[in-house]
């Protein structure tokens, strides 16, 4: 019985089964034509996607490739790409190919690492394509302010829309989730609640008189994407204060808490107070203890007792 077997060439270990053979070959009939029609492509961690993607899905990255770097600034919006086969959601599927294939000098996942950037406007930036505005959500809880706008007290509108506002808030809250916006149904003095936009906090940043006002208080849900959000909020140059993000409050109300997501980055946020380091690193032993995030939803706390310490926090210090 022979005890070894001497293959000289990868072609010839691909041909020693049936399967191997059509997948090194169809590797190296993608491969070849990818390099001679996108020179300045690059492969690194995807020959292994490109070489299993289906036939069609393969024809369309040709087809997108190819339309996009023959305009690359064509200021369309991604529905009205002319090109076959491909829409909304497989654009967003398949953006680290089409960028590598455009031969991008960003990393081939650098979409998912800014959590505090909108993920569809970088990718479309880079692509030379118009995005849709993403609207931020506004509850006008002063009516002086609210007869600028017909009286409403909710509404949502573009960054450059508020910053038209003859006049501007002195406080600002910002809330990570919408339905305790809905929740303050009096009216504040000088107050406006910007809420629902997760970590998306440049767009918070580049509103004129967020920047300016008095005082900026952030609530959001406790867990470590909520500690993330206010870093990164902070990092954008807004001095924000938090309320209800301690371990005190952690303590109190667990019971209500609920699994959450692992941490997104592996350091921890640097902008943070003492009392929200300290709650990150109770969040963070308890992911490494259990393997699973913890949720606290800022809904959750008994309305009776946070909102009064959001007016607290709204109160006017004695220089204002």
């Amino acid at each position: 019985m022979p005890n070894s077997l001497v293959l000289g060439r990868p072609g010839e270990v691909a041909a020693a089964h049936p399967d191997d053979l059509e997948v090194w070959q169809r590797c190296g009939r993608r491969l070849t034509f990818l390099q001679n029609e996108f020179p300045g492509a690059r492969f690194t961690g995807l020959i292994r996607r490109i070489t299993g993607l289906a036939e069609a899905d393969y024809e369309r990255l040709t087809r997108t490739v190819q339309w996009l770097r023959a305009n690359p600034t064509s200021g369309l919006f991604v529905r009205q790409l002319p090109i076959e086969g491909i829409d909304t959601k497989w654009l967003g599927a398949h953006s680290n190919l089409v960028l590598a294939l455009l031969g991008s000098d960003a990393d081939t996942e650098s979409p998912d690492s800014e959590p505090s950037r909108s993920r569809k406007r970088t990718l479309h930036s880079r692509l030379g394509l118009k995005v849709v505005p993403e609207l931020v959500q506004v509850t006008v809880c002063d009516p002086l302010l609210r007869e600028q706008l017909a009286g409403m007290r909710h509404l949502a509108a573009t960054v450059e829309d508020l910053n038209r506002w003859p006049q501007h808030p002195t406080a600002v809250v910002i809330l990570e989730n919408k339905e305790t916006a809905f929740a303050v149904t009096n009216d504040h003095p000088g107050t406006v609640i910007l809420h629902g936009h997760g970590f998306f906090v440049d767009q918070y940043a580049r509103i004129t008189w967020v920047q300016k006002a008095n005082r900026v208080i952030y609530w959001g849900d406790i867990d470590t994407a909520g500690l993330q959000f206010v870093s990164d909020l902070r990092r954008h140059g807004i001095p924000a204060a938090t309320i209800l993000t301690d371990t005190e409050t952690f303590e109190r109300y667990r019971h209500l808490a609920v699994e959450g997501a692992v941490p997104q980055r592996k350091s921890i946020p640097p902008h943070l107070t003492d009392p929200e380091q300290q709650l990150y690193h109770q969040l963070a032993e308890h992911v490494a203890d259990t393997g699973a995030g913890v949720l606290l939803e800022q809904e959750r706390i008994p309305w009776e007792s946070a909102y009064p310490q959001l007016i607290d926090a709204l109160a006017p210090a004695a220089d204002e």
